[in-house]
């Protein structure tokens, strides 16, 4: 009869902010009122059937009936009662509101499952009235397990095992009401209620919706996720330490980035296990400065560029951006780390060229003047020794001239080389020949002591280069070995095939990536300091005594190959030799064999030439020369000039064209123009420095762009015009083929392999 008070100060015991002694205090007082209410029932035995029956409702809680009539004791005793009654009704209802109120919901059911209190909590999230039946009940709600997939059967609800006389405590489900309402997660405590004798009368369920607290912790995990994906797909390596430099966490690209793997790191000081010893105490001092100033607001971020080594010894650059977050007195330190030894070879490979540009401007303009002055130089001198070659004591001295124009020649053809700036002719180069003609010649030049050896690729590509240039390169290299091993030792040239993607590319200073050939000279002499090792290329570099040298040998290489779009790279070590290596493109057809020099009389013609010169001096040289070979020359000092020449209806067969001129156009823009409207004119261009006039990819393709490079003999000047005029080609400008004759091929195959004497 007590089961609904009973059931109250019961669930009290389950809810937040009500304690057990308050519980107990309040549930004594009700048990002490029905206990006195339960004397006086017993006492009024044989008392007026109206006065028992209030006793008896009195204590079954429920409000007491007024006793009307009767004598003094009896009116005194029902007065006594209704107080009681009226006492006991206001501590009830007290309880009702109060579980009435509190948010989470409780549910109490008798013995028989039937649910007896349901707040307005409870009510909300089941949507169930008293009188309900917990066990057999048609529910608009279903349970799960903590999973949330997981249906729960009835027998296993924390109110059904209560029933069944079992404690269920922090029980972790789900609800998930009919409806458009979400789900909501909740922690379960239930308790069987029994009466004093120990049978089981009811059972109580106290429900704590922690909805808000999972999907914080859902969003935090989900979070946490997102964020160790970011990390694990970066492409920079992710480190995390503590304020002391412990490694916390170690991502893949870490891993990649180091050698370390994740458990060798997490637990090692950071400085100790990828920065070199050196720098350890300036990366301490760098910490401590950038904690202070996060501490301090002055920042949490910072950037910095650092050396750094690999598990396996070797150096390279990276570039780290750190940020502090605060734990507790601490500090955390999230690093990203980015390897930049690429992009720092890169800008060093673009602070070079700029300082080589530089330099090649200035040079390049100096032996552009000076090719002028060689070319009347060269040119008359010829003349003045046909004139003396009666005079043995005159003939010396125009040798000594003509000697001394040679060597001035080839300093400006170093000079140019070094800034780019020379008029190349490459082609389709078989290398192999081309090492195998400057063996031959470095062997009588290089002595006995000197060992040449040749590890040649057979399937070695053809190279897309200047063959002439290309030998001068490799005689100066090896001219460079011999002074290297002053005690003899071994030469040795090398070829193969590579192919280089960007990375590599960047890395060896190559034009583009793609397929190369690699050409390596390497000598066993006394090696280069690494002191010098970064100057070896720079102009006027030598570490020869004064008079040895000019210091432009290397740098002449270095800006060939660049100029032929390659790079070139050295290796050195004091003692140990030294390695020359030059990439060069692969050509993309098959190799075309330099012309035989033409030994033939120097010959002229009668045909018509616009000779087209800015320079004064060349110009009347270059007309007295065309000439006396029996040219008919037409003069222009600039492209303005020549179109106007060519605009008056004038006839010629042969545009002859310096290439650098001041005025609106250069010497190849002259020719496209005339061309546009005469695809077949013929045209040979003659220049010391071509400026970038000539297309980077000249002679690839058709007869080529004839040039004859300045300065120039008479011989060479007569030569190439009749190889140019003597060309034949169709309406379009295009070299007519000739009848195919083995005989020069037999006549070279001849020379270089002689039959034995029998």
């Amino acid at each position: 009869m007590m089961l609904p008070v009973v059931a109250l100060l019961f669930a009290l015991g389950f809810i937040h902010g009500v304690t057990w002694p308050g519980v107990a205090l309040a549930g004594g007082a009700v048990v002490v009122v029905l206990m006195t209410a339960e004397l006086i029932a017993r006492s009024l035995s044989g008392k007026p059937a109206q006065l028992v029956r209030a006793a008896e409702a009195l204590s079954r809680g429920q409000q007491m009936p007024m006793v009307v009539g009767g004598n003094d004791e009896t009116a005194q005793l029902s007065a006594t009662l209704a107080e009681l009654s009226a006492q006991l009704g206001s501590r009830q209802h007290l309880l009702e509101k109060t579980v009435e109120s509190i948010r989470d919901p409780v549910v109490v059911a008798d013995e028989h499952g039937m649910v007896v209190i349901v707040n307005a909590a409870a009510r909300r999230l089941y949507g169930v009235e008293p009188g309900f039946d917990t066990i057999s009940g048609v529910r608009r709600f279903q349970n799960y397990y903590a999973d949330g997939t997981t249906v729960m059967p009835i027998p296993d609800t924390p109110m059904a095992r209560a029933l069944r006389g079992h404690d269920v405590d922090d029980f972790e489900l789900i609800v998930k009401p009919d409806g458009p309402e979400p789900a909501v997660y909740l922690v379960a405590n239930a308790r069987p209620l029994r009466d004093d004798a120990g049978n089981l009368r009811g059972a109580v369920a106290v429900l704590h919706d922690v909805t808000a607290q999972r999907r914080a912790h859902q969003a935090l995990v989900e979070s946490e996720q997102v964020a160790q994906a970011i990390i694990r797909t970066a492409l920079d390596a992710f480190v995390q330490t503590d304020q002391d430099g412990i490694i916390l966490d170690w991502s893949p690209q870490a891993e990649a980035l180091t050698g370390w793997t994740r458990s060798e790191a997490v637990g090692y000081r950071v400085v100790e296990l990828v920065f070199p010893e050196e720098l350890r105490v300036a990366h301490r001092q760098r910490i401590t400065r950038f904690l202070q100033e996060a501490g301090g607001g002055g920042g949490m971020g910072m950037r910095y560029e650092t050396a750094s080594v690999h598990r396996d010894g070797h150096r390279f650059h990276v570039e780290v951006s750190l940020n502090a977050l605060r734990r507790g007195d601490g500090w955390i330190i999230n690093s990203f780390v980015r390897d930049v030894t690429q992009r720092r070879i890169a800008e060093e490979q673009l602070i070079q060229a700029q300082k080589t540009e530089s330099l090649g401007r200035l040079t390049g303009g100096i032996a552009h003047d000076f090719n002028n002055m060689l070319t009347v130089i060269t040119g008359t001198i010829e003349i003045l020794a046909d004139g003396v070659k009666d005079n043995p004591q005159l003939a010396a001295i125009a040798k000594l001239i003509s000697d001394a124009a040679d060597r001035g020649a080839q300093l400006t053809s170093s000079l140019l080389a070094f800034a780019r700036k020379q008029p190349l002719q490459p082609a389709e180069t078989d290398v192999n020949d081309l090492v195998g003609e400057v063996v031959r010649l470095l062997s009588q030049t290089l002595g006995s002591q000197t060992e040449i050896r040749t590890e040649l690729a057979r399937s070695a590509w053809l190279a897309f280069v200047d063959r002439s240039q290309l030998g001068a390169a490799l005689v100066n290299l090896g001219i460079n070995a011999r002074d290297a091993m002053p005690d003899g030792g071994t030469l040795t040239f090398a070829t193969r095939n590579i192919q280089l993607g960007i990375p590599d590319a960047v890395a060896h200073g190559v034009e583009r990536a793609g397929d190369h050939l690699v050409i390596e000279v390497t000598d066993t002499g006394t090696g280069i300091s690494p002191a010098h090792l970064e100057k070896i290329f720079d102009p006027f570099f030598s570490t020869k005594e004064v008079g040895q040298g000019t210091g432009l040998g290397l740098s002449m290489v270095f800006g060939f190959v660049k100029q032929s779009g390659g790079g070139i790279e050295v290796r050195s070590e004091q003692g140990r030799g030294t390695t020359f290596r030059i990439y060069l493109p692969k050509a993309d057809g098959i190799t075309q064999r330099a012309a035989e020099e033409d030994d033939l009389p120097v010959r002229g013609g009668d045909e018509t030439i616009l000779c087209v010169e800015d320079d004064p001096t060349i110009r009347d040289y270059v007309t007295g020369q065309l000439e006396s070979l029996g040219y008919k020359v037409l003069v222009a000092a600039n492209a303005d000039a020549a179109l106007a020449i060519v605009g008056s209806g004038t006839a010629f067969d042969l545009l002859f064209t310096d290439i650098v001129m001041p005025g609106s156009m250069n010497g190849r823009q002259l020719a496209d123009t005339l061309m546009a409207g005469r695809p077949s004119l013929r045209v040979l261009f003659t220049s010391g420095y071509s400026d970038g006039a000539l297309p980077a990819q000249q002679g690839r393709s058709g007869h080529g762009i004839p040039l004859l490079t300045k300065p120039y003999r008479r011989g060479e000047l007569a030569r190439m015009l009749r190889r140019c005029l003597d060309l034949q080609v169709d309406f379009q400008g295009d070299p007519v083929p000739q009848p195919y004759s083995v005989q020069p091929d037999l006549e070279r195959f001849l020379r270089e392999n002689p039959p034995e004497k029998s």
